[in-house]
């Protein structure tokens, strides 16, 4: 289980079509982790819950509790496309105001994230 979760950490590029169940999740798991760790890196108040592999271990936990296989699993976090990923955090924290460099406007979508109580913010606590 834990090298399933190592290897769902290390996510490697895969295909371009647009994503479907499981994998579709994942990229929607690795788009909110990728975001809370910069988060965490960059905002002094913020750090993440708990490290990015044991993130991805419970996200593994759950799909597979959900009935889908480890090969499901597996085939999915392969199949991401990491730039794709990274593109979409991107544009996220563009729609949210958020500049290449802006600390402040940074800190304070993470804030909002939490206050929220959003799948970004859950990942976060106060540091």
């Amino acid at each position: 289980m834990r090298a399933l979760a190592a290897v769902a950490a290390l996510a490697v590029a895969g295909c371009v079509a647009q994503p479907t169940g499981v994998q579709a999740q994942f990229e929607a798991f690795a788009s909110n982790a990728a975001t809370a760790e910069i988060m965490a890196d960059i905002c002094p108040q913020y750090r993440t819950r708990s490290s990015i592999e044991a993130m991805t271990e419970q996200w593994v936990d759950v799909m597979l509790a959900a009935g889908h296989t480890e090969l499901d699993v597996l085939q999915a976090v392969q199949s991401t496309d990491e730039d794709r990923v990274l593109d979409g955090v991107i544009a996220r924290m563009g729609r949210e105001g958020v500049t290449p460099g802006d600390t402040d406007a940074l800190c304070a979508y993470a804030g909002r994230e939490v206050a929220s109580g959003s799948p970004i913010g859950r990942l976060l606590r106060s540091g």
